[in-house]
């Protein structure tokens, strides 16, 4: 679902909530509490006018919305801007910035980043299934971002670094995650985390940390030099390359700067839009169910100053 279909869909708030509560109860509204399935539904309007939806438990007397308790929860935004910046995040195929997201909705930077950050925190996968499997092929390799720091000199500039591991099957997902090093104990159990041990072959670069965590029959080291004969074939490992290309094209025209505390979160967000590159018509519902399944996300957890 785009932009303008967003914006024809959910041409009033009463759609809009209309539909949340169609993704969040399909068999219908039951209370948080004590699931009864035996509601009162209560209009009403909000501080702002705008209208407000709320449900009254007949057993409990428990009183709840259909954002109660999820990522929606305590937002003051109407849902249509919701909905429009979930839409412009879902088809932004290297992602876009707050400031961006701030402009499209007219909403302040802060409450554009709070809401981007929540967003991002349902694009977050719990369940996710290792990659690779019988008779595939998984790829792995690592990249850095940043290390330029004017006039500190080329110690400041290597400790500025950022390092990324990332494992791609080859044509199907990809998964990125932010490392403190290319070492050994440190790769070691993110890839036994999150690569099947029924893989077929793994595929790296010559770093030689990779000879201490693969199987050797698995194994294959290639070299970055050879790939330039390749021919557009798709060997050595290219697949993971391409998704770092994309994810750094992001990073250099949308976002500028990436903060270390944040930066998994824009890497799970990229991973859950690339992941799901041949299922667009979905993704919109995919991502709203997402946010109505997921606790709620603090300003105040977010930016540290709770924990």
């Amino acid at each position: 679902m785009n932009l303008l279909t967003v914006a024809k869909t959910f041409q009033t708030e009463d759609a809009a909530l209309d539909y949340l509560v169609s993704q969040r109860w399909p068999s219908g509204v039951r209370c948080l509490a004590c699931d009864c399935a035996k509601v009162y539904r209560i209009d009403t309007k909000g501080k702002t006018g705008r209208p407000y939806r709320k449900y009254e438990c007949s057993d409990c007397a428990l009183h709840f919305s259909a954002t109660t308790g999820t990522l929606f929860h305590d937002s003051h935004l109407p849902l249509q801007k919701w909905f429009m910046a979930m839409a412009l995040m879902a088809e932004a195929k290297k992602g876009i910035s707050a400031n961006q997201v701030a402009r499209h909705i007219g909403v302040q930077y802060k409450t554009a980043w709070h809401l981007c950050h929540r967003i991002r925190k349902a694009m977050e996968e719990l369940n996710k299934a290792p990659l690779g499997g019988q008779g595939q092929i998984v790829e792995i390799d690592e990249t850095w971002l940043g290390g330029k720091v004017r006039r500190k000199g080329i110690k400041a500039a290597k400790d500025a670094k950022i390092g990324i591991l990332g494992i791609a099957e080859r044509g199907g997902r990809v998964y990125l995650q932010r490392v403190e090093n290319a070492k050994t104990g440190t790769l070691r159990p993110v890839i036994e985390a999150n690569v099947s041990p029924e893989t077929k072959k793994v595929v790296t670069d010559g770093a030689a940390a990779y000879t201490f965590i693969i199987p050797p029959e698995k194994h294959e080291s290639t070299d970055h030099g050879d790939e330039l004969e390749m021919l557009g074939r798709v060997e050595g490992t290219k697949t993971v390359e391409g998704a770092f290309s994309l994810f750094k094209r992001g990073v250099v025209g949308s976002y500028h700067h990436l903060s270390k505390d944040h930066l998994d979160s824009y890497l799970q967000e990229f991973c859950w839009r690339y992941n799901r590159r041949a299922m667009q018509p979905h993704m919109f519902q995919t991502l709203t169910r997402e946010l109505v399944a997921k606790k709620p996300l603090t300003y105040r957890n977010l930016t540290r100053e709770v924990f």
